[in-house]
């Protein structure tokens, strides 16, 4: 998620930097982030590398998944997440 204080600031947000990780299930790095929440800015929207999807307000119960093996997880919670 944005960090709160980019919220109506002039400044423009940083740029995704979250390392992509690796599936605690597989071990493939073809780890899918997903953004919870919205950008501060419509250009926000969307941008980043190709394997984040900003998925709005709605939070589907994980912020992780593989795109190999379909394994979800939460990443706050170190992959404990047995889905």
């Amino acid at each position: 998620m944005l960090p709160p204080d980019q919220w109506g600031s002039d400044e423009p947000a940083p740029p995704y930097d979250v390392p992509r990780g690796t599936c605690p299930r597989c071990g493939s790095d073809q780890v899918v982030h997903l953004v919870i929440g919205m950008p501060a800015s419509p250009e926000e929207f969307g941008s980043g590398p190709d394997w984040v999807s900003w998925v709005g307000c709605i939070h589907p119960g994980f912020d992780r998944s593989c795109a190999d093996c379909g394994h979800t997880w939460d990443a706050r919670l170190d992959g404990a997440n047995d889905e």
